[in-house]
């Protein structure tokens, strides 16, 4: 019968581990999908199953939706570590690797949820304005939540930026994006003019001399993603009623590529600023405004259809009144 047995799968791991390792991926990565091939085995053992086979893996995939409740992209996640694993078990030549069609393991797709929802411009300049810009911090925060918004950044990619990231020579910023990749984003300039004029009071900061990381915490360390958060939390808090129920940074990246499209730029260029590895991704953006949709729906020849149709109809309806009052007056 095809598969492997169970024993075998267990016993390589620690090869696969050190292998990664050894071609330098990043150690949180590793650490990731030595879990994600970890649940398999804690699957197989609850079930007492000797040897694994395709049907083993396709009964592990609903197990983690029905049972453990996994999302498409958790589940995708596993799928893809567990196919990494059986290719360096079949490199091994471990008996019965090469019999597990892991090539024809479906990808779970995630239900249509709707278009992703995003500030208008105007709020995003209300929550900017709700930041003291008198302070230090309140000015470092001012520029962090300016970049995450003007450079579509995620807040971790905001953190992470390094002085030395920035050329203002050529107004070039780099990114470390996810995986560790990177990217160069331009700089416009009233960017640069808030940068410079950070970079200044920078050095009134603890351990600023001694830090390369662009926004210190009020200790001397680089930023922390999490106090990135909490604090933009309260500035969104101060800004009073906005459009969205749940708003993190993040809704600032969001806000970046709806109002991009908006402004028709092109999806491709979008893609590459946002850093997405796929276009799919960026195509969630997407989705029109209220305020887009009303001026389509508009300016569309319906509307100037409907408009003759009702001006008709008015002009019509003033002659039968008309008629009507001289039927009066003759009776």
């Amino acid at each position: 019968m095809a598969g492997i047995t169970t024993l075998a799968l267990k016993a390589n791991i620690d090869k696969w581990k050190n292998l990664l390792f050894s071609f330098n991926h990043q150690e949180s990565g590793i650490k990731s999908n030595v879990r994600d091939v970890s649940m398999l085995l804690r699957f197989i053992d609850e079930n007492k199953y000797s040897k694994i086979t395709g049907e083993t893996l396709l009964e592990f995939i609903a197990w983690l939706k029905d049972e453990k409740g996994n999302s498409a992209g958790a589940i995708n996640r596993k799928i893809s570590s567990i196919k990494s694993y059986i290719r360096h078990l079949r490199f091994l030549r471990v008996k019965g690797a090469d019999t597990l069609p892991i090539k024809e393991l479906p990808r779970c797709r995630e239900p249509y949820s709707g278009p992703i929802q995003a500030l208008e411009p105007e709020e995003v300049q209300k929550i900017l304005r709700a930041i003291d810009t008198s302070s230090v911090i309140g000015y470092r925060d001012y520029v962090l939540y300016s970049l995450i918004y003007n450079l579509g950044l995620r807040v971790s990619e905001a953190v992470g930026i390094s002085i030395s990231d920035i050329d203002f020579e050529k107004e070039i910023i780099t990114i470390h994006g996810k995986g560790g990749k990177r990217r160069v984003i331009p700089i416009v300039n009233q960017l640069i003019t808030i940068l410079n004029k950070w970079i200044t009071l920078r050095k009134k900061m603890m351990n600023a001399h001694m830090q390369d990381a662009l926004f210190i915490s009020k200790k001397g360390k680089r930023l922390a993603i999490r106090t990135a958060q909490d604090n933009f939390k309260k500035y969104v808090e101060k800004a009073g009623k906005l459009s969205l129920n749940k708003i993190t940074p993040h809704s600032l990246r969001h806000a970046f590529a709806t109002h991009a499209l908006e402004s028709e730029s092109e999806l491709l260029v979008l893609k590459t600023i946002l850093g997405h590895a796929r276009l799919e991704t960026t195509e969630i953006y997407l989705h029109p405004s209220i305020n887009v949709m009303r001026k389509a729906m508009n300016d569309h020849l319906a509307n100037d259809i409907l408009g003759g149709i009702l001006e008709n109809k008015t002009d019509q309806m003033k002659i039968n009144n008309r008629r009507c009052v001289i039927k009066r007056k003759a009776a």
